[in-house]
């Protein structure tokens, strides 16, 4: 971050400053104690479980040089006299404000990427591939909310040339706000899925709040939509400026053809409406591992880059973990993890991703239960089981864990067996664990099934 004074940092939160030299610098701005250094701005967050100003001492152990604060009353006795203090109503909106005021510093694009499934893949792809030219900002792992994208923000320097964002939400105008914060020049709205159906209740409803992104993006720039997601060209009109499609199924303004497996990754042809053609190379497996990879593309022919350096950039891609991340065994088994998180819609895409590689191997599926699927849970949950089915030739074994996967389970058409629980379901897997097979890993986040992989590979 770029050091402001403390006076600018009280005009940016819309604060009154009560304490501090106003021209006191502040190099850097955290709500968490433990990422506190010298010369930080120490935000009391009071939203969460714990009050922020129960820590201010803390925080001063830590280096803190001022806090943005919300209630005099929870002041300590021992704070230094030239500590800086900056009181405001609410220490969230403040953090918010601080970083859009930041935000307007930087005349470099900032590119916001949302969707139900993909955006946290789309994100490292497309940072990536800018990196090969020029200092990237993005996301780190998959901060992404209220308190992620302003963070974030505050972290962008002057060294980077572009910024590459996540944004996410569960609830109606979250996206409407962050997006207000980042005022991307470019969007991307990677798919419209199940995720979060408890709070939404339709698909239609979640497209609508993912859309919230598009009237902050610039007029002038660009939004990117993926026209293989059924409800992404309806919500299209609330963007005034220019569209761009992209797909895997069809030619449209970019898409991608001749999509072939190898062992190390996927080969395809990229293909521009203007005529543009070129054969590219992802080291990532699946049609949507290259339907991910075509918004970086067009970003980075938006802003410069030559062919030969996106194709380039391509060849070299890495993930963050557990985004079918293959981790070898010291058994010979063959484990994917890909268990950050599910829907149907992703479920189903890695497990039939799954059963396309790897003939060598006989091939497990662990699935575990999908969440915020609300009242219909139990009808998507054996939607996937079934719709799986139809590759259980080549499934060796579909093994289900927790409760809603059950219906999966009874659902589908193959060799099956389900468990309560991931202790049980690691004494099924043991006697698997071999060179012959390969094991993928695949639910939502909460039900943390990286650790059966872990207990899969380090028990005795």
């Amino acid at each position: 971050m770029k050091p402001i004074a403390l006076e600018q940092a009280a005009i940016n939160a819309e604060g009154l400053l009560l304490a501090g030299s106003p021209h006191l610098a502040v190099s850097s701005v955290h709500f968490d104690t433990r990422q506190l250094n010298p010369g930080s701005l120490f935000v009391a967050m009071t939203s969460g479980i714990r009050d922020g100003h129960d820590f201010l001492l803390q925080a001063v152990e830590q280096g803190a040089v001022a806090a943005i604060i919300s209630n005099q009353e929870k002041i300590p006795a021992g704070l230094p006299k030239d500590f800086g203090l900056i009181l405001v109503n609410d220490t969230l909106r403040a953090f918010q404000k601080l970083a859009a005021a930041y935000r307007k510093q930087f005349a470099i694009p900032h590119i916001a990427i949302t969707g139900s499934i993909g955006k946290t893949t789309v994100k490292d792809i497309v940072a990536h591939v800018l990196e090969a030219r020029s200092p990237v900002y993005k996301t780190y792992k998959n901060l992404n909310n209220h308190l992620g994208v302003p963070f974030s923000l505050l972290q962008v320097e002057e060294k980077h040339q572009a910024a590459v964002l996540e944004l996410g939400m569960n609830h109606a105008g979250e996206i409407d706000l962050l997006a207000s914060l980042v005022k991307p020049q470019i969007s991307v709205i990677t798919f419209i899925g199940e995720s979060h159906l408890e709070f939404f209740g339709t698909r239609e409803k979640i497209a609508l709040a993912k859309a919230e992104l598009l009237p902050h993006t610039a007029p002038d720039g660009l939004v990117l939509l993926n026209k293989d997601s059924e409800y992404l060209p309806r919500i299209a009109h609330l963007y005034p400026g220019e569209i761009m499609y992209y797909s895997v199924k069809e030619p449209c303004d970019l898409w991608a053809e001749k999509i072939e497996p190898t062992d190390s990754g996927t080969q395809f042809d990229v293909c521009f409406a203007s005529g543009e053609r070129f054969s590219a190379f992802l080291p990532l497996h699946g049609k949507h591992s290259v339907l991910n990879a075509l918004p970086a593309v067009a970003i980075a022919k938006r802003l410069g880059m030559s062919t030969e350096q996106i194709v380039q950039a391509l060849a070299t891609v890495k993930l963050s973990a557990m985004r079918f991340e293959q981790v070898p065994s010291r058994h010979g088994s063959l484990y994917i993890s890909d268990a950050y998180n599910a829907s149907p819609s992703s479920m189903e895409t890695a497990s039939r991703t799954f059963a396309e590689l790897f003939p060598s191997r006989q091939k497990v599926l662990v699935l575990g239960d999908m969440y915020e699927l609300g009242p219909q849970s139990a009808q998507m949950h054996a939607g996937v089981g079934q719709a799986l089915t139809d590759i259980a030739d080549r499934i060796e074994l579909l093994v289900t864990v927790g409760e809603d996967s059950r219906h999966l389970h009874d659902a589908y058409g193959g060799n099956k067996l389900h468990f309560a629980t991931k202790a049980e379901a690691l004494t099924a897997l043991l006697p698997l664990r071999d060179a012959s097979h390969a094991f993928l890993f695949k639910a939502s986040k909460g039900m943390e099934l990286w650790t059966l992989l872990d207990d899969l590979e380090n028990h005795f």
